[in-house]
This record gives structure tokens, C-alpha cells and sequence, in this order.
């Protein structure tokens, strides 16, 4: 549940809290994902966020709108026949058969310490965290899930996984053949939404329709309009949008989203990495250039223009020292100085090649091997093209993927290199510090002996010159690496016989490099939605559920929506989706505050929207005089849930007391209005039903009906079931929750405060 503080709150069916959180941008919507292991929340910002469901972490955040999201709804693939031409597309990973388990992002120094009083058991711990939180995202691959999103500006956005973008519909934009009453007129006329406001979107089992449910102002887009209409209304419309792109193609975009999703996550990973070896290793070099720029400093007050490199030079060519030289190893640094500066040096160098070798390395290899993946199922172009996968995109992926590869293997290298060679400059130093003072000691023969050639090599080319950072530094064009003839001769042969066509990349950082890799496989995962969102069409009509007297809507309409399966009647057995549209309407006739219910069946699969169709079908439910709806909720096995409430008689504003019903759908005679609804122009739902004699009067001996407890005479605010239960929310954190399933005299109620 989400307070009025907008904190979340899990409860165990016991009342047991998991966890509350207060996410700092205002919660605006949330759903659980159907499989009850994560749970879909949007905010105000257009972010939406996936939490496990045990302890409410976050497992992955993404901004997918540019307004408040104002509804969420999960849609899982059906079951699925054995034995189909494309079969071929259900999903294996072969990642293991090749590679060790994935790496994760490492922590950044001073967070999470990699040598706590736990040791080895302290990076299990992180593993197995990280294995859990990777678990909860892959425990659906089995089937293809799509989060449904939709936000007040009326933008739909359709992720496989709530991860992966997949589609993107602006009802705005959208040219849609009007439906008020008249369902048989031969002109109908095109109407575009105004200000729509998405309030409520449904996608089949199928992934073949999606209803959706906005608010908005009917704009008249064509002249095929009727004589005397309105040109413009303000209301509650329906619209079914054609998915059926999704269902034919479910497979391919199953596979599709797994494989870029694990890109992007290792594509993270490597972005995290680099982060902290930057952080490990400038945090060491400052350490080092902060030390010997004191050195500089103490040349100039001796009042020598020598660099300090020539003075080590030739220290190591003399084998004496300066008056300067001798006062900055003696007095400034000394030997424990120059032991702990050696330390840090050399825990930074040890350090950036573990992360090579247990995170980088390994994540690169990985994403070369699935880039690889997704550019051989893209050769199918007869299959994957409609679904946005492009052989030329996916090979520049690739190449800039073997590009990193190829930087990863030479900052190994550098690193392996320019260590040994700090090693080598810090004991030579040491040695000579301990002959300036004279130390002849068994502790000076300690020391191994002194390649000269070494240091003198790394005085001249790394002493002032860091040959780590740059690579390591945030991505630019105008750092560029040198790059000596030989090599590059190397990379146009290589060009020749098939290698990399930008032979110029080894001038490139590895930050920038990354950078490239992390742009061309943006470029490559985007065209999903570019190439299914056009497919998104709307079906043939635009249905006005209730006029509005003005926009925004009152959040406190009831309103609910759901695809329920039906047996098809024929020897196949199959499984056929009927979508329900359930909404609480006033007649605006009566002087007493007496409440309808309008239901609607098969408005997104009816012969209106989907050839073949068996025609939209509608009934209303009138509630007794005393009676009022505060709250609605579609349940399945095709009931309706109500939450009532009574009112006295002779007093209309004191409430009674609220009641929760159970209604099923199908005792309900519903009428098929493409039949029987000519002639009927401009009427309200609710008339007609009246007219066409689709009406029955709900009292409170109608259906399964329980009393709901009243504390203080606040009456409950709202409903919602699933699951065999039904959870009533009423004010100041109160909450009941029902069994549905058992009758009232079977069971007490379960309470929570």
C-alpha cells in the first residue's frame, strides 16, 4: 500500500511488515509484476522503479516518460503450444557453457571495504546479495512479461521485463473513428483526444490487444461528421490499440529483451568498474605527484632550475645527491614515508588488476559474446527487421566491442608494467636513501639489486608523465593516447585482412572507447521501439464511457479494467480473451445521489475493433436508492467486486454502514449493442442500457454480500481484490482484508492499524 506520505508499505497476509520505504519522488502508481516476486512502482517524475519484493530494494530505475505515471500494469505471455515452427526462439542462455558466472559492479572505495573482519565470507555475502537481486529479475525468462505504463500526458511506453523498451503510443497522436451511440452509422467520424490523460491500460494474455481507458477532450479530425454533433466533449473514453505485432513476434522479442538487457547490465558494470579504478588509482598518484611537488618546491628555494627528474638521473648515474635531493629524502619524506608511499602505489596497482581480471575483463567478454548472438539472429531478417533488429547497427556494436576488448588487454598490460616499475623506482630510492645516511647495515644488503636501465627508463617516460590516468579519465575526444608507427602499420594490415575498419582506435582511452561501445548499442537496442510503435494502431473506434464536466478527471471515479479467458466452445480447446470494462456512473436524472454500474464486454475483441468479433456487449447495474458505490474491483473467475456504502433514509448524508459484494459476471444478461443500438444517438450508456432493457437493481440480498467493520464512522475508501482476497483500505492506515472465498460467518475478519 502507498500512504497519503507517499510511503510504500509491504505487508505479509498476516500483517507482518517486510518493509516501508519513502521514495523521494511522490509515488504515483504501483503494481505488483504477476509472478508476486517484484513490484512496479511510477513516481511523478515519469520514473519507474522495480522493487524486490523481500526486502524493497531497487533493482532497477529508469525514466521512460516526461510526466507522472499515472497507471502500471503487467501483462504475462499465455501458455505457450509445443511443437511450433518457432520453436526455435525459446530462449537459452549459452553464457555458461562458455563463461563463469557473470561479474558484478565492485564497490567503490571507502564503502564497502574489500578486506573486512569476515574476509572470504564478506564477498560471498556480496555475491550471494548480487545473485538474489539477479535472480529476481531472470525468475520470469520463461515467458515474456510487459510492463504497461502509461502517464497524464496520454504517453503509453511497453518494456519487456519492465527493463527493455519495446513500444511507445501518444494517444494524442493518435486518428481514431469515433463510436458515441450510434454504432451503425456509415460515416463515422475521425476524432482525435485532446488533453488525454492515460487513467487505466490492459494488454492481453495473447499480447494481441490493449485496451486503454483516458481522459481527454474529443476533437473532430475530419468533416465526415454527423449533423448537429458536438464537435468537441469532454470525457471517459475507451480505446483498443492493435498489439498484434507483440503476440506474432513474442518469442524473437523475448529473446531480443533478455540478451540487451544483459548487455546494458554488463555494459554497467564496466562503467562501474572503470569508476573505481579512477577512484583507486588518482586517489595513489595524487598521493605520489602531492609528495614530489614538494620536491620541486624545495629546488627552487635551493635556487636550482633542475627538474626533479634530472636530479634523480643523476643520482642514479653519480650516485650523489644534492643538498635539496639528500633534505627532500631525509627530512621531508624518509624512509617511512617512502614506504607507505610505495604501499599505496602498489596496493593501487594490485588492486586495478584484480578489477581487470575479475570484473572488466570478464564483463567485456561477455558482451562481445552476446553482441555476437544478436548480430547472427539479425542475418534472419525476415523475422527479426519488424522487431527492430539491424545487422549494420549490431556490427557496429560489435566492433566497438572487440575494440574494448583489445584496450582492455593493453591496460592490463600497462598496468602489469607500470607496477613492476614503481616497485623497481621505490626500492632503488630506498637504497639510496639508506646509502645518504651512511646505513651499511644487514638491512641495506636486504635489498635485491638495481636494474639501472629500469629506473632510468621509467624516470624518463613515467615519472612525470601518469601512463594509468588517462585511460581511466572520463571520456573525451580531445584526449588522445600515442600511438607509436609500428602499431598503427599493424592495425591497417589487419584492416586489409578483415580486422576493424577504424584502424585510429588505439588512440582512443579505454573511458572513451567505453564510452562508444555504450552509444552504439543505445543506437542498436532503440530501434525496438521505433520499429513496433508504428504498428500500434488503434482499432476502428472511439467509445465515450461517461462525459466529464472538466479535466482532470476526479481521481475518485471507480474504474476497472481486465481480459478474462473464456472457453471457446469448439473441440480445440482453445483459450479465447474477453476484455472488461467495470465503472461506476451517476445518473445525472436523479436529485438523490444513487450510483450505476457500467460493465462492458469484448469492447477490444468485439466485431467493431477485431474482424470476426462477436459484437460489444454492455449491462448496468442500478444500486437501491440507500445504497452508494465507493469502489470497484474486476476479480477473476469473472466477478465484480463492490464496495458499498448506506445511507439512512431520512438522513442522506450519515452513513449506515458498507458492505462488500460479490457479483458474478456471468449471471448477467448482457445486451450486444452493434445490434440493437441503431437510431440510439448521443444517449448515455446508462440510458441505454435502460432502453435496450440491460438493467437489474443490485440490493444488498444480491450476490455474496459481507458487512465491513466501521472504527470512529470512517468509512472505507477503497477496494481492491486479488488473489482469492479483497483488501479494504479506509482512513489513518487502516486496513481489512477479506477472504473471498469463504463466507462471513466462516471466518473473522483479519485487521490491521
Amino acid at each position: 500500500m502507498v500512504t497519503r506520505d507517499h510511503q510504500i508499505i509491504v505487508h505479509r497476509l498476516n500483517w507482518q511488515r517486510l518493509w516501508a520505504i519513502s521514495p523521494e519522488m511522490t509515488v504515483t502508481s504501483l503494481c505488483w509484476r504477476p509472478d508476486g516476486k517484484a513490484l512496479a512502482v511510477g513516481h511523478d517524475d515519469g520514473s519507474i522503479a522495480i522493487h524486490d519484493v523481500e526486502n524493497g530494494d531497487v533493482l532497477r530505475q529508469q525514466t521512460t516518460h516526461d510526466a507522472p505515471v499515472e497507471c502500471l500494469y503487467w501483462a504475462m505471455e499465455g501458455h505457450q503450444s509445443v511443437g511450433h515452427e518457432d520453436d526455435v526462439f525459446c530462449y537459452e542462455d549459452r553464457t555458461p557453457r562458455f563463461f563463469p558466472s557473470p561479474p558484478h559492479a565492485p564497490p567503490l572505495p571507502g564503502t564497502v571495504s574489500s578486506f573486512d573482519m569476515s574476509g572470504v565470507l564478506g564477498h560471498a555475502a556480496e555475491d550471494q546479495t548480487y545473485a538474489n537481486r539477479k535472480n529476481v529479475l531472470r525468475a520470469i525468462h520463461e515467458r515474456l512479461y510487459i510492463l504497461c505504463s502509461g502517464d497524464r500526458n496520454g504517453t503509453i511506453c511497453l518494456s519487456a521485463f519492465g527493463v527493455f523498451p519495446i513500444g511507445k503510443l501518444d494517444i494524442r497522436d493518435l486518428s481514431i473513428n469515433g463510436m458515441t451511440s450510434d454504432y451503425n452509422i456509415v460515416a463515422k467520424p475521425i476524432y482525435r483526444l485532446l488533453d488525454a490523460s492515460v487513467q487505466q491500460v490492459a494488454l492481453s494474455k495473447d499480447l494481441r490487444n490493449m485496451t486503454v481507458i483516458c481522459s481527454g477532450v474529443q476533437s473532430v479530425a475530419s468533416l465526415h461528421v454527423m449533423a448537429g454533433a458536438e464537435s468537441r466533449a469532454t470525457g471517459l473514453y475507451a480505446i483498443s490499440i492493435d498489439t498484434s505485432l507483440l503476440g506474432d513476434r513474442r518469442k524473437e522479442l523475448r529473446q531480443v529483451a533478455l540478451q540487451a538487457s544483459k548487455v546494458e547490465e554488463l555494459l554497467e558494470v564496466v562503467e562501474a568498474t572503470v569508476m573505481v579504478m579512477r577512484k583507486h588509482w588518482s586517489d595513489a598518484i595524487s598521493s605520489f605527484e602531492n609528495k614530489f611537488r614538494t620536491f620541486s618546491t624545495l629546488l627552487t628555494e635551493h635556487g636550482s632550475h633542475v627538474k626533479p627528474r634530472d636530479e634523480f638521473l643523476s643520482l642514479l648515474a653519480c650516485g650523489s645527491a644534492s643538498a635539496a635531493l639528500h633534505q627532500f629524502l631525509a627530512a621531508s619524506l624518509g624512509e617511512a614515508g617512502l614506504k607507505r608511499l610505495a604501499k599505496s602505489i602498489d596496493t593501487a596497482g594490485r588492486e586495478l588488476h584484480n578489477l581487470i581480471a575479475e570484473h572488466l575483463q570478464p564483463a567485456a567478454e561477455l558482451i562481445s559474446f552476446i553482441i555476437g548472438e544478436l548480430r547472427g539472429l539479425s542475418r534472419w531478417r525476415s523475422r527479426l527487421r519488424r522487431i527492430g533488429l539491424h545487422e549494420t547497427l549490431l556490427e557496429q556494436a560489435m566492433e566497438n566491442a572487440g575494440m574494448l576488448l583489445i584496450q582492455v588487454e593493453r591496460l592490463l598490460r600497462i598496468v602489469s608494467d607500470t607496477n613492476g616499475q614503481f616497485r623497481l623506482f621505490f626500492v632503488w630510492l630506498t637504497k639510496s636513501l639508506r646509502q645518504l645516511n651512511g646505513d651499511t647495515g644487514p638491512q641495506a644488503s636486504q635489498l635485491p639489486a638495481i636494474d639501472s636501465a629500469g629506473v632510468a627508463d621509467f624516470l624518463r617516460t613515467h615519472f612525470e608523465k601518469d601512463p594509468i590516468g588517462p585511460h581511466l579519465a572520463p571520456a573525451s575526444d580531445e584526449l588522445t593516447m600515442d600511438v607509436n608507427v609500428e602499431e598503427q602499420a599493424r592495425m591497417e594490415e589487419l584492416a586489409i585482412m578483415g580486422g576493424f575498419a577504424d584502424t585510429k582506435f588505439l588512440t582512443r582511452t579505454l573511458s572513451s572507447q567505453v564510452h562508444r561501445l555504450r552509444a552504439s548499442c543505445q543506437e542498436a537496442f532503440q530501434m525496438p521501439v521505433k520499429e513496433v510503435s508504428p504498428n500500434l494502431r488503434p482499432r476502428c473506434m472511439l467509445l465515450l464511457l461517461s462525459p466529464l464536466p472538466s479535466l482532470p478527471p476526479p481521481s475518485t471515479v471507480p474504474l476497472s479494467l481486465t481480459y478474462f479467458e473464456t472457453d471457446s466452445g469448439s473441440k480445440m480447446k482453445d483459450i479465447l480473451l474477453e476484455d472488461y470494462i467495470c465503472l461506476r456512473v451517476q445518473d445525472d436524472t436523479n436529485s438523490t445521489d444513487q450510483s450505476s454500474v457500467i460493465i462492458l464486454r469484448s469492447f477490444a475483441v468485439s466485431g467493431h475493433c477485431a474482424p470476426g468479433g462477436k459484437g460489444l456487449e454492455v449491462f448496468a447495474l442500478q444500486l437501491e436508492k440507500t445504497l452508494h458505490c465507493i469502489d470497484l474491483a474486476l476479480y477473476k473467475q469473472k466477478q465484480v467486486i463492490l464496495l458499498v456504502s448506506e445511507k439512512d433514509p431520512e438522513d442522506t448524508g450519515k452513513i449506515v454502514q458498507t458492505y462488500l459484494m460479490m457479483l458474478q459476471l456471468e449471471d448477467l444478461e448482457f445486451v450486444a449493442l452493434s445490434s440493437t443500438s441503431t437510431h440510439m444517438s448521443r444517449v448515455s450508456l446508462l440510458h441505454l442500457c435502460s432502453n435496450l432493457g440491460a438493467v437489474t437493481v443490485v440490493g444488498l440480498n444480491s450476490g455474496k454480500v459481507r458487512a465491513i467493520q466501521q472504527v470512529d464512522a470512517v468509512p472505507p475508501l477503497a477496494v481492491s481484490a486479488s488473489r482469492g482476497l479483497a483488501c479494504v483500505f479506509a482512513g489513518q492506515r487502516r486496513a481489512l482484508l477479506y477472504d473471498l472465498e469463504e463466507d462471513e460467518e466462516d471466518k473473522d475478519d483479519d485487521d490491521m492499524e
